[in-house]
């Protein structure tokens, strides 16, 4: 079994490596090899479970390795060879379509407006045909364009945009002059790159989207206590009663949300002084002027809420590292805790820089298991860009973490080289994150001024602290609340919507809602409710779109709900690694509470907490995630303490801000 199930898993890493890193011109043939293979696989798990059902009967020690090869669903060849027919369709059409405009378009200032700028953008699907953007769903800008231009530009004349990386990058604040030469406001340009990607790609993979649900959940009626997809994939994690648990974690952090939501609301109408923004202290958050093509980036507002002298995102940008440094800096933190470092193979066959100049790659950060003979074969692609060095950063700490695993459990028979769950397989790099931007590493890595670690005021009151969090906060500097706020900005906007991208896929898979009729309404509806942020267009003209179809996970048919719970496990690890650095441990026993803020936590060089994760992380998926959890942080539940004790002294800045400048906390 181990040995066949290494060759079908050799050739599908392969063929999702192809998929990845070859030109277009092969896309066919090699999504005809993974039909094929997709049927012989599920042939041979067929016969190969129905043996092992006969095998328990005896009492065999392979019970794990079972559950876990033969949990999910079961597709007949015909479905499978549809299925993968429809998921080519919507990953084409998410990572080929174009939105294009002019070239020149810029040399219409200064009469250049939005009306346009609108009039001259056009869409390339993957077919290569060109065509003027439908705005129909979109009714003000309908009435704002004149229907009656219809000149169309030859193709070398247009400056073309994918959605990621370029529309996500413009959707951040960079490259936005590349938009009419920037002669636009800010706001018009990010409203354009939003809703333009959103009116391209959603309509087209609407109804294959819709008839994928049907396939899938077909899959999954196949199997034991099964009703549909959304139940498949949460067996996947193991957690008994998950939706229960997502709903109390996203409770548990939604007020600190809430409080960041408030004050960036209040700088957002100050950045954003027009119509769009109105006075209403409670109001939802206009989606396209927060960062990010999904309201997940929020970083821009770090220096607005507390101007500092020091900059992280210029400081890692002006560092001028090469895409090889980048890498190299990303793997010493893993070494230093006594870590494998990368194979030969990993350097050999890895993709790293930007090698998508030629289309050839799909710059989408990650991390690959080719489960060949060679163990070492490990491979990561990742596309820096100057213009984001601190994001390029984590992407490769983290699709780094990934390689880490695969390496500490490639000797675990071939159903095993992988995390306890595929929560914990994000978490990893997540939590080494967390050890590699504490600001005495930045000060190693030489991001960040040594001064920065020292408390600005000399004299410490005479009063004993009531509180050890009290003493703790007496060793911060100002840099310490910029870098925690940034921290913050960056990473916990992302929760409530990996919180909702699975909610609103259950309640469709499950028929909660009626995908043909409610799609587009009740995904808002989530967004509005637990982002609380709202499209710069009204939500009546939006029901025929499907903007949920223009994030990367949906065409990929990626969960989101393992990189919710990563968001919560990564800070848990984090604090069990350090206390395993300090006291040998991570028992939560009261005496070893660690001693300084936690995210001053440094585990660089740290052998014990090295030593703890080798320990763990070579049992790959042998064990169940709850003796994993318990070895890393001495707990075996998934809690948000660690990630509230982590921003802790934040959280108490907000209240104060909130509270000087009288702001609501909410939306209504």
């Amino acid at each position: 079994m181990n040995a066949e199930l290494q060759s079908l898993n050799h050739q599908a890493a392969q063929y999702g490596w192809d998929l990845s890193t070859q030109k277009q011109s092969r896309e066919e043939f090699t999504l005809e090899g993974l039909v094929q293979l997709a049927q012989r696989k599920t042939a041979w798990l067929r016969e190969t479970c129905e043996e092992g059902a006969n095998h328990r009967n005896y009492g065999w020690p392979y019970d794990r390795a079972y559950y876990l090869l033969c949990r999910g669903s079961r597709n007949t060849p015909e479905e499978l060879s549809e299925m993968a027919q429809l998921f080519s369709f919507i990953q084409r059409i998410y990572t080929e379509t174009l939105i294009c405009i002019p070239g020149e378009c810029g040399s219409q200032s200064p009469s250049l407006t939005e009306k346009v700028l609108w009039n001259h953008s056009f869409v390339r699907y993957p077919v290569r045909t060109i065509s003027r953007l439908d705005l129909s769903p979109i009714e003000p800008l309908v009435r704002e364009t004149d229907k009656q231009h219809n000149t169309m530009h030859f193709a070398e004349e247009l400056t073309c945009f994918h959605g990621e990386p370029d529309l996500e990058r413009i959707m951040t604040g960079e490259g936005l002059n590349r938009v009419c030469s920037g002669n636009l406001n800010h706001e018009t340009i990010l409203r354009w790159a939003w809703e333009s990607w959103r009116m391209a790609v959603g309509p087209p993979m609407r109804q294959p989207y819709a008839r994928l649900i049907d396939l899938m959940n077909m899959g999954c009626l196949r199997s034991a206590n099964h009703g549909d997809v959304g139940q498949c994939w949460r067996e996947d994690l193991e957690v008994a009663e998950l939706r229960l648990l997502v709903d109390r974690l996203w409770r548990d952090v939604k007020p600190f949300y809430q409080k960041l939501h408030s004050v960036v609301r209040h700088f957002l109408r100050k950045r954003y002084a027009s119509e769009e923004i109105s006075e209403d202290n409670d109001e939802l958050l206009p989606a396209h002027l927060l960062g990010g093509m999904w309201s997940h980036s929020w970083t821009s507002y770090v220096h607005d809420i507390i101007p500092h002298s020091v900059d992280i995102d210029r400081q890692f940008a002006t560092a001028n590292w090469s895409s090889l440094d980048l890498v190299r800096r990303a793997e010493d933190i893993y070494a230093s805790m006594g870590l494998s470092r990368m194979s030969e193979a990993f350097w050999k066959n890895s993709i790293i820089g930007n090698a998508s100049k030629d289309g050839t790659v799909k710059c989408h950060g990650s991390a690959a298991n080719m489960f060949a003979d060679d163990a070492g074969d490990l491979r990561m692609i990742v596309c820096p860009r100057s213009e984001s060095a601190a994001q390029d950063f984590y992407v490769t700490v983290h699709e780094m973490g990934h390689i880490v695993y695969y390496m500490e459990a490639s000797k675990q028979p071939t159903i095993f080289r992988d995390g306890t769950s595929a929560a914990f397989q994000e978490a990893l790099g997540d939590s080494i994150y967390l050890a590699a931007v504490t600001p005495q590493h930045l000060v190693r890595l030489g991001i960040l001024d040594s001064k920065h670690l020292a408390p600005e005021k000399t004299s410490v009151s005479s009063e004993p602290a009531r509180t050890d969090a009290k003493r703790r906060a007496r060793s911060l500097n100002s840099f310490d609340y910029v870098f925690l706020l940034r921290m913050a900005l960056a990473k916990i906007p992302t929760i409530p919507f990996e919180y909702l991208m699975d909610s609103y896929r259950w309640n469709l898979f499950d028929g909660s809602v009626n995908f043909n009729a409610h799609a587009n309404d009740y995904f808002w509806f989530l967004l509005e409710r637990e982002q609380g942020i709202r499209p710069p267009s009204s939500l009546r003209a939006r029901k025929s779109l499907f903007d949920a179809g223009a994030v990367f996970h949906l065409s990929d048919n990626t969960p989101f709900v393992r990189y919710f719970l990563a968001s919560f496990i990564s800070y848990q690890i984090y604090e069990g690694l350090c206390k395993s650095a300090l006291f040998g441990t991570a028992s939560t026993h009261p005496s070893h509470e660690i001693p300084m803020p936690l995210h001053r936590c440094d585990l660089y060089g740290s052998k014990k907490a090295g030593k703890l994760l080798r320990k763990t992380l070579s049992r790959g998926a042998s064990v169940h995630w709850t003796d994993v959890l318990e070895q890393l942080t001495g707990d075996v539940e998934i809690s948000a303490e660690s990630l509230l004790r982590y921003y802790q002294p934040l959280d108490e800045f907000l209240d104060q801000f909130i509270e000087h400048y009288g702001l609501v906390v909410g939306w209504n």
